[in-house]
């Protein structure tokens, strides 16, 4: 027996019983519960306009309330109760005294009886269930009489065991309702009452439009209903089944083992061997050459349909895939089990819509091979400029300040130290504003004690020196950083912070890099900044990160310009702020920052966030690259050997050689593709061979697809068509899989927001609908 059972009637014109007659029964019937309170909505009564009025004689301060603000604007009878409400209980010693007020406190529930049926439908809506149940009378179409039920033990437990749960839940179904029963949303009429049964607590619905001539349920519609329905009510259980999925994910993902992730995985990196694969893809490719018209599935002829529908069976067969299909299948018949005992029978992949994307992509691989077309896919994404041991190498030599060559030699009896300035900012420089200015500079004492124990310190933390001692260099840095240098509150900050030269103890590295930081040390600031935004060393603070962060840009620290533009752009843990992240991208960039050069000029490139300008993308990609960033350079190299505006294969070739000594494997791919096909350059087999094999080694699966077919004798073309369809197909279950759990998130996320609302609304002594 399915948990949610719904019922889907209803009346004709013709019908004996009156539609006014049933809604009447379903309102009033002993077991509806009374929760319409849409007559607040109405006009003030005139019996509460004259206790409003005496009200302002005796209580004159009452005028100063927000109560009484709300009922000037709207003299509705909501309005008035809450302002009556309100003044008796500020005023009630002196109001218990008279007669007319004590009977007013003795007698309500609220200012009117509200509450007097149980009939209800959308919020700002009144009820008459007199004018209700004339209307359904004179109706002359169609009235749909819905019935929804749940056991009492889940409602008991997902709290609809109470009318304005379910009154909340139907409100936010209206659309739905259009959608389902054909009628738009500026006809609809719908009304609803709570049965509070014993072992089955239920709603009745009634659903028409106002044009008599509109509105039908079809079984896709009752489909329909059926499930938003019991995603809404099971929203709870829905959770828990996507949450225990995701916690057993985890678990194997702790294990290296994640059974989605995995299997995608494995795809992308293995070879895909399946010669019946690659030859139904020539043939089909033979086939849509001499096929005339548009080179869609839904355009083609049947027998070249069939074609497809093959290609795509075979790809089905694939281990890997069927246990991708049977993975999808279960998590949707998990959601079905709610409200049917009927599971619909599993079809072909083939035969599936969820999945028709993939037909449309066999047809593109298949063109593919007749034009010779071959894809130069785009270089995969930077990885997160990660906090680590070494963060960043320059920023020690940056940071420091050197002794100027002509500063005259100290003695120990000179009393005007020599100072240099630091700059310093305001830490509360807010995304996207403009740099604030200077706070007065603290100074450096060169002389100072402090500061010589710092530089004994740098000294034993050197690993190349005899006199290597982080131990004893701890111990003059603490004694420093007590003296508040702020040179070596950072410096001792990062150590304890990373664990660099010693054990790590992050509580106390974010102490003295909070001691450094508040002195306006700018590298303290963008350290103590990436390890509160990452969350992983340190709990995760984002406004304290992003205070830190921006004070750190405001000095022109290019790190913590990349940084905060990179967490602008994403969006995932700093609210996305496009122009912000753009101006400090291009900051960095600016700065020279490899890593700020690749994504903005990627960005310059891709022309979305910004026009698009290839010459300025290539020079920042070039500059990037010559300092060894291989992303840029296999982007870069990807651009000269495919945008015709600047086409140069001898600098396509020198720059995948230079992303290939940096460690891409794209770029060795991308070699060896050159060499093997001889089309953009001369053919050249060992080249293309040693290539090839470098980037398989390095876990490239293209490179090793390609090889595989060379090795076998097979078309290479067809080969990588094959293998490029299992990966999209894999890609696909795995988007899937995304688009469920979102769906979860997204109602817990908006039942949280809701639960937030309502608690508000209480502390304001507020009833909810």
């Amino acid at each position: 027996m399915p948990r949610l059972v719904t019922k889907f009637k209803y009346l004709k014109p013709s019908t004996r019983m009156k539609a006014g007659g049933y809604a009447k029964y379903i309102a009033t019937r002993e077991g509806a519960e009374k929760i319409d309170d849409s007559q607040k909505h109405l006009p003030a009564t005139e019996k509460q306009k004259k206790l409003i009025r005496r009200i302002l004689r005796d209580f004159p301060d009452c005028k100063s309330s927000h109560e009484y603000d709300d009922y000037l604007r709207n003299k509705s009878s909501g309005n008035a109760s809450d302002f009556i409400s309100r003044s008796l209980e500020e005023h009630a010693d002196e109001a218990l005294e008279a007669k007319t007020y004590a009977d007013y406190i003795a007698t309500r529930p609220r200012a009117e009886h509200f509450g007097s049926h149980g009939l209800f439908t959308d919020d700002g809506v009144a009820v008459q269930l007199s004018k209700v149940s004339n209307d359904l009378n004179e109706h002359a179409g169609n009235v749909w009489t819905p019935i929804i039920s749940i056991r009492r033990e889940d409602a008991a437990r997902l709290g609809y065991d109470h009318g304005e749960r379910w009154r909340d839940m139907l409100r936010s179904q209206t659309q739905n309702f259009s959608e389902a029963f054909h009628i738009p949303m500026q006809n609809l009429k719908w009304y609803a009452a709570f049965h509070n049964e014993s072992h089955h607590p239920h709603v009745h619905l009634i659903v028409y439009s106002a044009n008599p001539n509109e509105g039908f349920l079809s079984p896709a519609g009752v489909e329909k209903l059926r499930s938003t329905l019991a995603r809404d009510i099971f929203a709870q259980d829905l959770e828990s089944i996507y949450v225990k999925q995701t916690e057993h994910r985890d678990s194997l993902r702790t294990q290296g083992k994640d059974t989605i992730a995995e299997i995608v995985s494995s795809i992308n990196r293995g070879v895909y061997d399946n010669p019946a694969v690659e030859n139904l893809l020539q043939d089909l490719a033979e086939k849509l050459e001499n096929t005339s018209g548009k080179k869609v599935y839904g355009y083609l002829k049947a027998d070249v349909k069939g074609m497809v529908d093959s290609i795509v069976e075979e790809l089905a067969k694939e281990p890997r895939i069927a246990q991708l299909y049977d993975l999808w299948y279960e998590q949707r018949e998990a959601v079905l089990k709610i409200y049917t005992d009927e599971m619909p029978e599993r079809v072909s992949l083939s035969a599936n819509g969820d999945f028709k994307s993939i037909k449309n992509a066999v047809i593109r691989e298949a063109q593919r091979i007749t034009r010779r077309d071959f894809p130069v896919e785009e270089p995969a994404e930077s990885e997160e400029f990660v906090l680590t041991a070494a963060e960043p190498d320059e920023a020690e030599e940056e940071f420091v300040f050197p002794i100027p060559e002509d500063r005259p030699a100290s003695t120990p009896n000179q009393s005007n130290a020599s100072e240099v300035e630091v700059e310093t900012d305001s830490a509360n420089a807010s995304a996207g504003s403009e740099k604030t200015p200077r706070r007065s500079k603290p100074t450096i004492d060169f002389d100072s004690y402090a500061f010589k124990l710092y530089q004994a310190a740098k000294q034993l933390l050197r690993q190349d020196s005899e006199e290597y001692d982080p131990e004893k260099a701890i111990t003059l840095l603490t004694i420093s950083a007590e003296q508040a240098l702020s040179l070596a509150q950072y410096r001792l900050g990062k150590m304890l912070l990373l664990g660099t030269d010693t054990e790590p103890s992050p509580e106390d590295g974010v102490f003295w890099l909070e001691q450094a930081a508040g002195q306006g040390n700018e590298w303290a600031q963008y350290l103590l900044g990436k390890a509160l935004l990452q969350g992983k060393l340190v709990a995760q603070d984002t406004d304290r990160a992003r205070e830190l962060l921006e004070a750190s840009y405001q000095q022109d620290n290019r790190y913590a310009a990349y940084t905060l533009g990179k967490a602008y752009l994403d969006g995932a843990v700093l609210p996305q702020d496009i122009p912000a992240a753009l101006e400090r991208l291009r900051f960095s960039a600016e700065k020279e920052f490899p890593t700020a050069q690749y994504i903005y000029g990627k960005l310059l490139y891709r022309g979305e966030l910004l026009p698009q300008e290839i010459p300025a993308a290539l020079k920042l990609l070039e500059a990037a690259a010559e300092q060894n960033n291989a992303f840029a350079a296999a982007l870069a190299a990807k651009i000269y050997l495919t945008e015709d505006s600047c086409k140069s294969i001898p600098d396509a070739i020198r720059l995948f050689k230079l992303a290939a000594e940096n460690g891409s494997d794209y770029a060795e791919y991308q070699l060896g593709r050159l060499y093997l096909f001889g089309q953009e350059t001369a053919q050249d087999i060992p080249w293309a061979l040693y290539w090839l094999d470098q980037a398989a080694d390095h876990g490239n699966q293209y490179a090793a697809q390609l090889l595989h077919s060379y090795h076998s004798g097979r078309l290479w073309s067809c080969s990588l068509g094959a293998l490029r369809l299992l990966q999209q197909l894999a890609r696909t279950f795995e988007r899937r899989q995304e688009d469920q759990n979102r769906s979860i998130r997204f109602m817990k996320a908006e039942r949280k927001l809701l639960q937030k609302i309502e608690e508000k609304r209480q502390a304001h002594g507020l009833k909810h609908g």
